[in-house]
């Protein structure tokens, strides 16, 4: 029995150091981030955004410049006019874009494009993604009923 009660000390004490070594792991790359956002901030970056209003009619602003440091929210209200809600704990939801309102089942949603994958869904709230110079991104008013969510047309 003695030997069962040291095997299970050991495998907690492991355990134990794993989380330790974790915790500030994740503080020491979460740092660096930081350090990375504040040192690029000002520094100018170009993106291309695009707008589809849902009913055939597309924006692209190629080549619109921003700086480091910028979120998507940022850059699209450079572009146009948007109103938001910022709800705590989640972050900017966006009411509309040049007039055009959110009315059940529209709303307005955005894509990133990558080259492995095509076009993909943002994965957080646009005043939290921090735009990278060269991307592409695009907002698309578009039916939300359907599951999943169709990416944008071509």
């Amino acid at each position: 029995m003695r030997i069962l009660e040291n095997k299970w000390a050991l495998v907690s004490i492991t355990i134990l150091c794993w989380s330790i070594a974790a915790t500030f792991s994740t503080g020491y790359f979460y740092y660096q981030y930081l350090g990375l956002i504040e040192r690029t901030k000002g520094t100018p970056i170009h993106i291309n955004l695009g707008l589809n209003y849902g009913n055939g009619t597309i924006r692209w602003f190629n080549n619109t410049e921003a700086t480091g440091g910028m979120t998507l929210l940022n850059v699209t209200l450079l572009v146009a006019e948007v109103n938001y809600t910022i709800w705590p704990g989640m972050g900017a939801f966006v009411d509309s874009i040049a007039n055009i309102e959110n009315a059940y089942p529209f709303y307005w949603m955005w894509w990133t494009w990558t080259s492995y994958s095509g076009w993909v869904e943002g994965p957080v709230a646009c005043d939290k993604y921090v735009v990278a110079n060269g991307e592409t991104l695009y907002w698309y008013y578009e039916n939300t009923t359907i599951s999943p969510l169709p990416p944008p047309p071509p």
